[in-house]
C-alpha cells in the first residue's frame, strides 16, 4: 500500500518474496537435474559411437616381419575418423608402450586389463577431448579422442527444450502469484477504503460480508473495538450535554438575579462588581449553550431519520429574527444577501452553525462595522452558506487553527469561548461539507460552508427558485440589512 508507513512489512510483499525465491530456487534445481540428465544421455550416446573406431582399429592390427602395424589404408583411416563437427584422433601402442599408429600426443592410457574398455576424458593440444580406451586380448592399448563440440550442443539442446517450457511456467507461476495476491489482499484494500472514506467521528461498524475467514476474526475484533469506542463516546457526549444543561439553570438564575441587582441603588465599587460578575456569568452560560450545541452536533449528524430536504435560506431568515437586534445593539450594520439553496440534513444542525458564525462575526467586528450573510449555488452547483465581516481578520498563519476548540488568536479583543467555529466544523462535518478561511473583500474574514448538492435537489431547486422569483416580484431587491 502506498501510504504504509517506513519499516511497515506488507502482506502483499512477505508473500510475494516468499513465492518468488521459491520458484526461482525450483527453477535452478530444475535446471541442474536437466544438465546432469542432458550430460548423461550426450555421454552415453557420444560414446557408444567413440567406441566403434577402436574396435574397427583393433581388429586391424596385425604383426608382421617389421613388427606390429595397423593394417588399414590411409582412406580407412581417414573414413573412421570422419567427422563434420568434431575433430577426432588416435593411438595404437604395443605391449611394451610404444605408439605404432596414430598421434603420439595423447598421453598413455591407464592400465587396462585383457578385453577391458573404458571411457575418460583427456587432453589433447590444449583442448578438451573424450576418450575411448580398450585393450586388446594380444596386450596391444587403442585409444580414439574426439573433442566435445556435439556433446555440448546436445547438453544444451536437451536444457533448453527443458528449461524454456519451465521457464515459461515459471514467469506464468509468478504473475498467476502475483495476481492471486492482489486479490487475496483485496478485501484488505476495500477495508482500509472504507475506513479511509470515513469521518473522524463515524464509529460505525465494519461491512463483515464477504470477509475472507483469515480477516473476518480482526473485523469482528476491530468492531468490538468500535463499539466500545462508540459508547465511550455517547458517555462523554451524555455527560457533557447533562454537565451543561445542569449549568444553565443555576447561571440563568444568577444572571437574573445580578440584573435586579445592578437595577438598585448602589455604590460605585459595589456596582463595578456586580457588573464585573455579571459578565462573567454571561461568558458562563454562553460557554455551557456552546458546550451543549457541540455534543448535539456531536452526537446528531446528517444520516438517520433526522435527514430533510430544506432551504438554507429559510435557516437565515430564522437567524436574521434572532440577531438583528442584537446587531442593532452593538452598532453593527447586520446584512443578508439570500438566495435559495436546497441541501439535505439536519436543520437544527445547520441553524446552529449560522447561530455560531454570526455570533462569532458580531463578537470580533468593531462597533461601526459590517457583517454580510449570504446564502446560494455557488459556481459549482453546490450550495452555500457564508458569512463575512470587516473586523479585524484571522491572519494566514491561524487559520488552521481558528476551528480547534478553545483556541483564540492571542491578542484577540472580545469574550469568545474558542469553541464558536470548533461547532461550525463538526457541524460541517456531519454534513460531508467543505469549510473554508478567506479574506473580506476590503478587510476582515469570510468563512464559507460548501455542502454536496443533493441527489433529489434539482426538482427542489428549480421550484425554489421559481418560489423566490415570485417573492422577489413584489418586494425590495435590495439585501435586507439591519
Amino acid at each position: 500500500m502506498p501510504d504504509a508507513r517506513p519499516g511497515a512489512r506488507s502482506i502483499r510483499r512477505r508473500l510475494l518474496f516468499f513465492l518468488i525465491p521459491s520458484l526461482l530456487f525450483l527453477v535452478l534445481c530444475g535446471g541442474v537435474l536437466t544438465y546432469g540428465v542432458a550430460l548423461s544421455v550426450a555421454t552415453s550416446a557420444y560414446d557408444r559411437s567413440l567406441l566403434d573406431p577402436a574396435l574397427d582399429m583393433a581388429e586391424n592390427i596385425r604383426i608382421g616381419a617389421d613388427g606390429p602395424h595397423l593394417d588399414l589404408l590411409m582412406q580407412a583411416q581417414e573414413a573412421l575418423m570422419f567427422d563434420h563437427v568434431d575433430s577426432m584422433v588416435f593411438q595404437i601402442r604395443s605391449v611394451d608402450g610404444r605408439v605404432i599408429a596414430g598421434t603420439d600426443e595423447l598421453a598413455p592410457a591407464p592400465a587396462l586389463r585383457d578385453g577391458e574398455r573404458r571411457f575418460f576424458d583427456g587432453v589433447y593440444r590444449g583442448e578438451p577431448v573424450r576418450i575411448a580406451a580398450l585393450r586388446t586380448d594380444s596386450g596391444f592399448s587403442v585409444q580414439v579422442g574426439e573433442t566435445l563440440s556435439k556433446r555440448q550442443r546436445l547438453i544444451w539442446e536437451i536444457l533448453a527444450a527443458g528449461l524454456v517450457p519451465t521457464l515459461l511456467i515459471a514467469f506464468a507461476a509468478v504473475g498467476l502469484a502475483w495476481t492471486g495476491v492482489k486479490h487475496g489482499v483485496a478485501p484488505l484494500a476495500r477495508i482500509r477504503g472504507e475506513l479511509l472514506g470515513r469521518g473522524p467521528n463515524d464509529l460505525r461498524p465494519l461491512t463483515e460480508t464477504g470477509a475472507p475467514a483469515e480477516i473476518a476474526p480482526a473485523v469482528k475484533a476491530f468492531n468490538k473495538l468500535l463499539g466500545r469506542m462508540r459508547e465511550a463516546s455517547a458517555v462523554q457526549q451524555r455527560f457533557l450535554a447533562n454537565a451543561a444543561h445542569q449549568l444553565r439553570t443555576p447561571l440563568a438564575g444568577l444572571q437574573m438575579h445580578l440584573e435586579l441587582l445592578l437595577r438598585r441603588e448602589l455604590p460605585p465599587d459595589v456596582r463595578s462588581e456586580i457588573e464585573a460578575m455579571h459578565v462573567a456569568t454571561m461568558r458562563a452560560s454562553h460557554l455551557a449553550t456552546q458546550l451543549l450545541a457541540l455534543a448535539r452536533a456531536e452526537s446528531g449528524g446528517a444520516s438517520g431519520r433526522d435527514v430533510q430536504y430544506f432551504d438554507l435560506r429559510q435557516i437565515a431568515d430564522a437567524a436574521a429574527q434572532e440577531w438583528v437586534p442584537r446587531a442593532i445593539a452593538r452598532n453593527i450594520d447586520l446584512g443578508f444577501v439570500l438566495e435559495n439553496a436546497i441541501v439535505s440534513g439536519n436543520p437544527l444542525l445547520l441553524s446552529e452553525l449560522l447561530n455560531n458564525l454570526v455570533d462569532n462575526a458580531l463578537r470580533y467586528t468593531p462597533s461601526g462595522g459590517t457583517v454580510t450573510v449570504r446564502s446560494g449555488i455557488d459556481d459549482g452547483g453546490r450550495p452555500y452558506l457564508s458569512v463575512e465581516d470587516n473586523g479585524v481578520g484571522i491572519p494566514e498563519d491561524a487559520r488552521s487553527k481558528v476551528f480547534e476548540r478553545f483556541y483564540r488568536i492571542e491578542g484577540t479583543p472580545g469574550d469568545g469561548s474558542g469553541l464558536g467555529l470548533a461547532i461550525v466544523k463538526e457541524v460541517v462535518e456531519r454534513h460531508h461539507g467543505v469549510l473554508s478561511v478567506q479574506s473580506g473583500a476590503t478587510s476582515g474574514t469570510r468563512i464559507v460552508a460548501t455542502f454536496a448538492a443533493p441527489a433529489a435537489a434539482p426538482a427542489r431547486q428549480s421550484a425554489a427558485r421559481r418560489q423566490s422569483a415570485v417573492a422577489d416580484v413584489g418586494s425590495d431587491a435590495a439585501p435586507l440589512r439591519s
